[in-house]
């Protein structure tokens, strides 16, 4: 038994939609805390853990690419087609939003929280690793994200060659830790980048190993479980144990999976719909909390009324993003790529 090119796992879109919610969380609680003052408790601990949302992503983001191109022909047809994918999947979306911040900012440089916004403009323009960052916060994920795209392009060569490049990668990342590296080796050289290769290689081994994995869904979601929040309660912040909680992440996304190719899962419509629109809430959410934060703290609001406002209008401006910019644009480009290929 092995995952057909078409299989598809819902329960990816949902985890997309649960770590952008978590980042939304993570953003609305340092914008409110920015804005409405200081706020203490239990609560602001658990909020703060929102952050792993964005290890999530990588995990999934790595997945996702060896679920979807696992079946592939390795030959330069096929890779074609995945750079091209690959590309109007990220930057028709993304270009709006970054050109208008990179505007923004240009015009009023202490929009943000902290009063100041030093980037660069290639580096928004195009998502490329320099030593400035983009002027929309969150893409410097995206450079990461576009980095590990250019590595799987191996894949269409063989799949040997890409876990050759993989491992080359991770030994000069490894390496790098020994120094103290700045500039725009940061980007390639930061530990995080390994978070997608845990994803990857989670996907390649279900694929591989599905009757294996299948009689132990149960225990690995609950072994993921416990090392993912094992990791939280410690301390998150340094990276080693963050790859910890992302290799507990990939476990959940295993036991999950399996527990959906059985037919024991069927999520809400609403959780998919979060789940594709998670790129869109992604990208809008930082930006449009700096306004809305800006103005709930001017109100006096009650701070967790500003915090929850917050998360639910970045939702709602997300969701309204998704149909009208992300989902033309993709079926847009989808047409063309059919057109072209007859």
């Amino acid at each position: 038994m092995s995952l057909r090119k078409n299989t598809t796992i819902q329960s990816l879109q949902v985890f997309r939609g649960i770590a952008a919610l978590a980042v939304v969380m993570v953003h609305s609680m340092h914008s409110t805390l920015a804005f409405s003052g200081p706020q203490h408790g239990n609560l602001i601990r658990l909020f703060n853990m929102g952050y792993l949302g964005v290890d999530f992503f990588f995990v999934l983001s790595g997945f996702i690419i060896m679920h979807a191109h696992i079946n592939d022909f390795h030959e330069i047809s096929a890779m074609k087609v995945y750079i091209f994918k690959r590309l109007v999947r990220i930057y028709p979306t993304y270009l709006p939003i970054g050109m208008l911040i990179m505007v923004l900012y240009t015009l009023l440089p202490t929009f943000t929280a902290s009063g100041g916004h030093h980037f660069s403009f290639l580096s928004s323009f195009l998502l490329i690793p320099l030593d400035l960052p983009p002027a929309l916060n969150v893409a410097w994920t995206l450079i990461h994200e576009l980095m590990f795209y250019i590595v799987f392009m191996l894949f269409f060569v063989s799949i040997r060659w890409l876990f050759f490049g993989l491992a080359l990668w991770a030994i000069f990342i490894l390496g790098g830790q020994f120094y103290n590296i700045t500039g725009w080796l940061k980007y390639p050289l930061n530990l995080i980048n390994i978070e997608f290769m845990i994803g990857l290689g989670s996907a390649y081994l279900l694929n591989s190993k599905m009757f294996l994995f299948n009689r132990y869904k149960t225990i690995l979601v609950i072994v993921g479980i416990s090392i993912t929040f094992s990791t939280l309660i410690i301390d998150v912040n340094p990276y080693p144990l963050r790859l910890i909680s992302a290799f507990g992440l990939s476990l959940i996304i295993i036991g999950v999976s399996l527990y959906e190719i059985a037919g024991l899962i069927r999520w809400p419509i609403f959780s998919l719909l979060i789940g594709n629109a998670s790129y869109s809430i992604y990208l809008i959410h930082n930006p449009l909390l700096s306004f809305t934060q800006r103005i709930f703290g001017k109100l006096h609001l009650e701070w967790y009324t500003a915090f929850t406002l917050g998360i639910l209008i970045s939702l709602c401006a997300g969701l309204l993003y998704y149909f009208v910019i992300e989902r033309s644009c993709v079926r847009f480009f989808k047409r063309y790529l059919i057109n072209n290929r007859n």
